[in-house]
Parts: C-alpha cells; sequence; structure tokens
C-alpha cells in the first residue's frame, strides 16, 4: 500500500511524464480491447446457436468432366431425399433467396431486403429469440411471415405485428412471429422469413422422375440436424447407394452426363465463415484478416510497453539520487524493484479507465461499430473473455513494462546514484535503440501497407471492366403489365436529352439483398454443350447473362469479332448467342473470328442449337478478387424459363445529370408504374460493394498506422529525453566551442535518423511479402514493384519528418540552454 501511496505522489510530482505514459498504454489498451471484441465476434460466428455444433450445410460437388464445381446451394429435393435414407439425419430446413419484397399495409408500401423462404423445422435448428408468437408452428401453414423486431416495428409501428395481414403483389401473408434482430456473427442474415410451404403450396408431391430431374439441379441453402459428436463419413461412405437409386438413372436421359457425378459435402456451422471456398455462397469471412488484426493489436501493445521502458529509463537520471538516498538508508534491491513495479502497474490501471472511456468513446459516440462492420459492446459483465482478458492484459503490460526500468533503476551504485551521474553500458544503449528501431519497423511497415492497401483499392475503383459502371441506373420491373411494355417504355425514355441509352437485362437487379458470392453482372451457371473446335459437342458448366435488346450498346461492351444482336434479324433473339474471349480460349478455338457459328445447347435439349454470332471483349461480371470466365451471353426472351424473373430496365445516363435523370425518372415511373413506389440501384454502387471487406480492412489498417505513429513519436519522445539528459554537458562545451543550434540538432537527430532508416530497412521489405500475400486473394492487382517504391518513399520521408519534429521538442531546449547551467558543477 506504501509502495502504491508513494507510486501516486512520484506520477503527481512528475505530471508530463506520467501523461505520456498512460496516453501511450491507453492507446494500446484501446486498441487491443476493440480487437479483443473483433476476434471474439469473428470467432464465434453463429455459435450463439444452441445446436451449434450439431447443425451441418449441405453443400453441392458435381464433377462433370472435365472438371469438378463446388457450390453453397443444393437441389431443394436434396435435404428430403437425405432425410429418408439417412435416419440419423434428426432434421433438415431449406432457405432460399425471397430477395426484395414490397409490402403493402394499408395504404402504405415497404421495401424489404433480406426475405428467405424457410421450412418449419427452422427455429428447431437454429436459435432465435421469439419475442411474438410459437416457433413450433411460425413457418408450418403457407403464407406464414417471421419478422425479426426491427422489421416489424417499420411496417407496424407500435402496434402488435402479431396476426397482421401483409399484401404483396401475389400473396396476402400473415405475421406468424417476431423474433429478436440478428447479431453481427451469423453467416445468415435476415429481416423475414416466409413458410417454404407457401412455394409448395397446391403443388402435387414430386414423383420419381420429377426428384431426379430436380437433383441435379441447386437453388437452396440446405442445413441438416445430427446427433452430437456425429461422425459424417457415415453418410459420405454410403452416399454413392443414394446416387445409384436417385441421381444416376438420369445419364441415360442425358448423355451429355453420362461420366457426372455428384458429392455431397456436409460443413459445420461454426466453420462456415472463415473456410468457404464454395460458388455462390453468402457473404463470408476471410481468416487472413482476423489474424492481421491480431497481430497488429499485440504489436500495438509492444509499441506501448517499449514507450514505458524508454521513457522510464530516460528518467533515471532524474531519480538516481532518490536510488541513493533510499540505498543508503537500507532499502533493498527486491524492494525498489517492488517499488517501481508498483508504479508500473499503477499506470497501467490508469491506462486501463482512460482506455475504457476512449473504448467507449470510440464505440458509442464515434460509432466505430460502422468502420468494423460489426456490433461491438462493453458488456463486462456478461462477457467474461471482455472482463477478465482486459484486467489480464493489463496486469501482464504493467509487469513486462516494469521489469525492466525496475532492474535498471535498482541497479544503480550508490556512489553514482549520489553524484547524479547515472552511466549506461553498450548492452543497455543497444538494446534502448533497438527498442526504438523496432517501433519504427512497426510504424513503417503498418505505413507502408496501409499505402498499398489503398492504391489497390484505388486501382479497383478505377479499372476499366469492360464495360461503363458510371451513371449506370437500374430500375426493376414489378409488374407483368408493365414487363409486356418494356419495348414501348425504353423509346419513350430515350427522347430525354439525358439519357444515352436504355437496355432491359435479368442479370441487374436494384437491391444487392441476398446477393451471393462476387457477382456483379450476369444470370448464374447452368450446364451447356458447346462445339469445340474439333466440332465434337463439350458439356461442361459455363456463366450465363441473360440480357435484352442493346445491352451491349448501352453497356459500352465492345465487339471484337462478329456482330450484335440485330433486331431485324428473327432468328437472333432465339437462336443468337455472344461470347467473351475467355470463351474462345476454353473452347480451344483459334481466335475470335472462328467462333463464329459455333453452337450452343442446353444440356439435355434437343432442336436446332443456337450459334455464336459476335465476341465481346473480355469483361469483369465478378469481382476483381476472380478471374473473368468463359461466359455465354443470352437473350432472355429466348431463355425465360431459366431466368424465372421480369426483366429490370437499365438507363444509362449522361455524366454530370444522374440527379436530373432520377428525377425525371420518378416522375415517368409514377405514370408508367402507379402502383408500385419508385425504386432503383445505382452499378457503380454495387461495384463498391463488392469490396467493402477490403474497404474496411484498409480503413482499420490505416488507423491503427495513425495510432503506430503517436506511440512511436512518444516513444522518440522518451528517447530524445535520455539523449539530451545524458549529453547536456556535451552539448554545454560544443556551444562553448562555437556549436550552431542547427548543428546541435542534428547532433542528436543524427542517431534517431540511423535508427528510422534501420527500421525502415526492415520494414519496406517484410511489408512487400505481407501485401503480396494479401493480393492472393485478388485475380486483377496494380503494378506492385511500382507501388511499393512510391509507398516506401512516402513512408520513408514521413517517418523521418516525425521523428525529427518529435526529437526537436528536447533538442531544441537543450540546444538553447544557457551552457553555464550544463558546465557550472565542472
Amino acid at each position: 500500500m506504501k509502495n502504491l501511496i508513494y507510486a501516486l505522489r512520484v506520477l503527481l510530482k512528475n505530471k508530463f511524464y506520467a501523461f505520456l505514459n498512460i496516453f501511450g498504454l491507453a492507446l494500446g489498451l484501446a486498441v487491443s480491447i476493440i480487437i479483443l471484441l473483433y476476434v471474439q465476434s469473428d470467432l464465434t460466428f453463429d455459435k450463439h446457436h444452441d445446436k451449434w455444433d450439431q447443425v451441418y450445410r449441405i453443400e453441392s460437388k458435381f464433377y462433370i468432366p472435365p472438371k469438378n464445381d463446388e457450390f453453397a446451394l443444393t437441389s431443394v429435393a436434396l435435404p428430403e431425399t437425405m432425410q429418408m435414407e439417412f435416419p440419423e439425419i434428426q432434421s433438415f430446413t431449406r432457405v432460399q433467396s425471397a430477395g426484395q419484397l414490397l409490402f403493402r399495409i394499408e395504404d402504405k408500401n415497404f421495401y424489404v431486403d433480406d426475405m428467405y423462404f424457410a421450412d418449419s423445422a427452422m427455429f428447431n435448428i437454429f436459435t432465435h429469440e421469439f419475442i411474438q408468437g410459437d416457433p413450433r408452428t411460425a413457418l408450418v401453414e403457407p403464407r406464414s411471415l417471421v419478422l425479426t423486431e426491427s422489421t416489424a416495428k417499420r411496417l407496424f409501428g407500435n402496434q402488435p405485428p402479431l396476426n397482421q395481414l401483409v399484401k404483396t403483389d401475389q400473396n396476402t401473408f400473415t405475421v406468424k412471429g417476431v423474433i429478436k434482430d440478428l447479431p453481427d456473427n451469423v453467416h445468415l442474415t435476415f429481416n423475414g422469413l416466409i413458410s417454404y410451404s407457401t412455394l409448395t403450396s397446391g403443388q402435387p408431391p414430386m414423383n420419381a422422375q420429377q426428384r431426379m430431374s430436380q437433383l441435379w439441379n441447386i437453388g437452396t441453402y440446405s442445413y441438416v440436424l445430427l446427433p452430437k459428436n456425429y461422425d459424417v463419413n457415415n453418410i459420405y461412405n454410403r452416399f454413392h447407394e443414394v446416387f445409384d437409386q436417385y441421381m444416376a438413372p438420369i445419364r441415360q436421359f442425358a448423355p451429355s452426363l453420362r461420366e457426372a457425378s455428384f458429392e455431397p459435402r456436409l460443413v459445420p456451422l461454426n466453420e462456415i465463415h472463415f473456410n468457404s471456398k464454395v460458388q455462390y455462397d453468402l457473404a463470408t469471412g476471410n481468416k487472413a484478416y482476423t489474424q492481421s488484426f491480431m497481430a497488429i493489436g499485440i504489436f500495438v501493445l509492444i509499441l506501448a510497453s517499449i514507450n514505458y521502458m524508454n521513457l522510464a529509463t530516460a528518467r533515471a537520471t532524474k531519480r538516481s539520487k532518490e536510488v541513493g538516498i533510499k540505498k543508503v538508508l537500507g532499502s533493498t534491491k527486491g524492494k525498489l524493484v517492488s517499488q517501481f513495479l508498483s508504479e508500473s502497474i499503477l499506470i497501467t490501471f490508469c491506462s486501463l479507465l482512460l482506455a475504457v472511456g476512449l473504448v467507449y468513446l470510440l464505440i458509442y459516440g464515434v460509432n466505430i461499430n460502422e468502420l468494423l462492420g460489426k456490433q461491438l459492446s462493453l458488456d463486462w459483465f456478461n462477457n467474461p473473455l471482455l472482463l477478465f482478458g482486459s484486467l489480464g492484459i493489463t496486469i501482464i503490460l504493467g509487469v513486462l513494462s516494469g521489469l525492466y526500468p525496475a532492474f535498471y533503476l535498482s541497479a544503480i551504485s550508490v556512489i553514482n546514484a549520489m553524484k547524479g551521474s547515472v552511466k549506461t553500458g553498450p548492452g543497455s544503449t543497444f538494446m534502448r535503440k533497438g527498442l526504438v528501431a523496432f517501433q519504427f519497423f512497426v510504424s513503417i511497415g503498418v505505413v507502408i501497407a496501409t499505402l498499398l492497401m489503398s492504391n489497390q483499392i484505388s486501382y479497383m475503383r478505377n479499372k476499366d471492366l469492360g464495360f461503363n459502371k458510371d451513371n449506370v441506373i437500374i430500375i426493376p420491373t414489378r409488374d407483368t403489365l408493365v414487363s409486356r411494355r418494356l419495348e414501348v417504355i425504353q423509346n419513350e425514355l430515350r427522347e430525354n436529352p439525358n439519357i444515352i441509352d436504355v437496355t432491359t437485362t435479368t442479370g441487374l437487379s436494384a437491391s444487392n439483398a441476398n446477393s451471393v458470392g462476387n457477382r456483379l453482372i450476369g444470370g448464374g451457371r447452368q450446364v451447356m454443350m458447346v462445339e469445340e473446335a474439333d466440332t465434337t459437342m463439350k458439356t461442361d458448366t459455363y456463366n450465363l447473362m441473360f440480357i435484352g435488346e442493346n445491352f451491349v450498346n448501352a453497356m459500352e461492351m465492345e465487339l471484337i469479332a462478329g456482330r450484335d444482336f440485330d433486331e431485324n434479324i428473327p432468328t437472333d433473339p432465339t437462336q443468337g448467342v455472344l461470347v467473351n474471349e475467355a470463351m474462345v480460349a476454353y473452347q480451344g478455338w483459334a481466335d475470335p473470328e472462328s467462333a463464329l457459328g459455333k453452337k450452343v445447347q442446353p444440356a439435355g435439349q434437343q432442336g436446332n442449337p443456337s450459334r455464336v454470332i459476335g465476341v465481346v471483349k473480355d469483361f469483369n461480371a465478378f469481382s476483381l478478387h476472380v478471374k473473368v470466365e468463359p461466359t455465354l451471353i443470352l437473350r432472355y426472351e429466348r431463355f425465360g424459363t431459366l431466368t424465372q424473373v421480369n426483366p429490370s430496365v437499365v438507363v444509362h445516363a449522361k455524366a454530370g445529370t444522374l440527379q436530373q435523370t432520377l428525377n425525371y425518372l420518378e416522375n415517368k415511373y409514377d405514370e408508367l408504374d402507379p402502383s408500385h413506389p419508385f425504386e432503383y440501384g445505382l452499378l457503380d454502387t454495387q461495384a463498391e460493394n463488392l469490396y467493402k471487406s477490403d474497404k474496411r480492412q484498409s480503413r482499420l489498417t490505416a488507423s491503427l498506422s495513425y495510432i503506430c505513429i503517436i506511440i512511436s513519436c512518444l516513444g522518440l519522445l522518451g528517447l530524445s529525453s535520455y539523449t539530451t539528459a545524458t549529453r547536456i554537458k556535451e552539448i554545454g562545451v560544443r556551444k562553448v566551442l562555437g556549436a550552431t543550434i542547427p548543428q546541435l540538432v542534428y547532433l542528436i537527430f543524427r542517431d534517431i535518423m540511423l535508427l528510422v532508416i534501420v527500421g525502415f530497412a526492415i520494414a519496406a521489405p517484410i511489408a512487400y511479402l505481407l501485401i503480396e500475400e494479401w493480393l492472393q486473394v485478388f485475380q486483377y492487382t496494380m503494378d506492385l514493384p511500382t507501388a511499393i517504391i512510391s509507398a516506401a518513399a512516402i513512408a520513408g520521408i514521413l517517418a523521418l519528418l516525425v521523428a525529427f519534429l518529435t526529437v526537436s521538442f528536447h533538442s531544441l531546449k537543450a540546444a538553447q540552454q544557457n551552457p553555464v547551467k550544463a558546465l557550472r558543477y565542472e
């Protein structure tokens, strides 16, 4: 207790250094608390469900020679078929996207994103807290609806939602339940669920032929509940019997599938977030991001600890007489170590209080959750990891930070202490400089990484995608009466001088709701037969796009061979196909010209095949994380049975007229479709959303780089304070002999500059290697060797500038001091 009281007096006496220590450690602790919450959220994805360790998602693995395709989606018939053949499957639920729905309540309209169909077993498998309704019956009857709390409040205000009627264009639903809003760490997020029986109501059960055909098509997310500690190999080992009985017979009707096969993959619920590599998955996490945040958090704590050590040893010259007097009065080394460790722990606990205040400000004041994309909260008593983790980090940091200063100060000899001449050996000096060099290594490395991440994101935003995404407005068609008048509507819209062109497509939507994978434009994948160079028909899965009239021209795509669809040629919309350059290479065609006339046909279909009429330059239908895929571009009028959705109207506006065009379109659609509120999406905004997690990591890394720089500056204050204190007489002598103030400042800064250069020399290549690894998730990247040069130059110059300004605080003060004060005791 005496040590703590004495430590408090020491802090109050040296307010400036106490502030530097406490503030530096508080920054480190605040960062560690936020990263602790962030990592905890990521590592506990989907674990709030009571049966999370029994739930598996079924994924599809198709082998259609010559390649394998893996999908997050399955056939709607697969879970039921598997339950019939594997009694150990206790329950299953299918979850199928309903997209964005327009709900009508009395005279009000509401668009609601992220709506899904789900089986009645949904709430038996997944744990959702019901505010109103019965989870056992909520999704049993057709046209039943379960809403999240925030969605129910948005639709009904303060009225009780239970048993209220909600209308859409096709149905009238009854609200059967209201559940608590979902936490942020679930892979399947929704605003409402519709009973799956709504889709099958009034339809006869599938016969054997229909089930067989259906099992080869995908369209729903499927989850099964298995016994605890169940070995899924039991299902894998016996599934070939299911395949032979239910799926293999179709191969006799479809020769293109003769060598094809299928296997299910059962993925534990808690592994979906980080380990998913399949197509058409929902948004998933990146374990490398989480690990990098953990690493940066540890580095920030180390930097803060180094600061304390440097500042404490820098104060040794001021406290040497205190140590000497205590030793003369009988204090032992152990008691001195205990005293200095008490000071260190007191400082870290003061820092913890300040850190908690900073975290509260960041979460509830600045709303850092928006930056992180999380719902972090400081729930100390319901989160033992947060409480004991913060206390544990504080105690460990206090002890480790205080050990070196404590042993260093307590080891000062009585004679040197009483004289006030504290000298350190080369080992101690080397260690202190090494710690500062390490600070600059971390700071410069993080700054370089931040600049390179920013360059990659800028590259993605500005890269030519092969089509024009700017000022492109997407307007969904909600009414079949409107969809039948699309040609007339397009012609009317083209008369507006602010509109460059108008087209239609089923591959674009106004909302990113329920979006899967990295898709920006396009329809999906389909098994097709395409003629190869040797005229044989190759069966494979290809990326398909379904477009309307004038799409290529309106989106400013480039034709490199052949021609676009011609409305004056009757066979073009029904039998014409466009392909991209990647398709030419994949099929082994000699060049784009040789692709013209090649046959294309859906697998298993007979009749007249379609033929390639044109080749477009490669375009990025997906994000830059994935390479351009071989793509078939078809007219949706011909393949409407594959798309089964109303097309969207796509308006390309002139630059600088976007708002005027939107105002015009809103007024126009009030006339064209008065029964639906005007709704639109912007293609460039959707393109930005593809890189949301990458931008989030870049912004977070940038924020952490600022913190690293601040902490490093505090460490420099400590080292420069120590350096000037030990060289104060040398400075006085040099000044008497005629040295100028700039010369004296350079004298002190020279050593620091060498440390910055050493830190830079180590940081630059390591940052290069780390960013090279980070870029592996992108198929299209900036020119890294060129980018690293500019980023390293900026980071190096910034480090030198910051170091110079920081060191100048002490060096100018020492250089301007009257030399008489430094030399009067000689």
